[in-house]
């Protein structure tokens, strides 16, 4: 009996672990719309569970006028084109931010937000740099937690 509660504790410390989500802002902004609540969190913010890696804010102003916003989304994604990064052409500005903590996507878009370390310290206007493999959320960590878990099943099994 106390092989089984051993066993399941260490499963779902394994499984928790593996699949642990975190929330994100949720919303859109087009220059169209009237509702302009999406740029600025407040309690009624819609917030969602992230099955993926991050939170994200795309904030894109125009040229001309300089500042108005054009779009503005709050999201959650896999694989965001850019990681707290700046992109201008002859139309647009568009602020592209990322996060990794629970409801961190906040703020304006242009400021880079903070949550897992992916803001350039001091500000930079160079190519970001994501090293897969690294943060608590790895697939490092992962791994070591499953061999954890093979190797406290091999000692349990060999001591029966």
């Amino acid at each position: 009996m106390y092989t089984k509660i051993l066993f399941l504790l260490l499963f779902a410390c394994v499984i928790g672990k593996s699949a642990g989500q975190f929330r994100c802002y949720a919303c859109g902004f087009s220059s169209v719309d009237t509702d302009t609540s999406c740029l600025v969190v407040t309690n009624t913010t819609r917030r969602v569970d992230c099955r993926y890696r991050y939170c994200t804010i795309m904030r894109q102003e125009f040229i001309d006028p300089s500042g108005v916003v054009a779009s503005f989304i709050r999201g959650c994604e896999d694989d965001p084109a850019y990681l707290n990064h700046e992109v201008t052409d002859t139309t647009f500005r568009t602020f592209f931010r990322a996060c990794t903590n629970d409801l961190c996507n906040i703020g304006n878009g242009i400021e880079s937000v903070m949550g897992g370390a992916l803001f350039p310290n001091p500000p930079s206007n160079g190519l970001n740099l994501l090293v897969p493999g690294t943060g608590t959320n790895s697939a490092t960590v992962k791994h070591i937690n499953l061999l954890l878990f093979l190797n406290v099943m091999c000692l349990i099994y060999a001591k029966i």
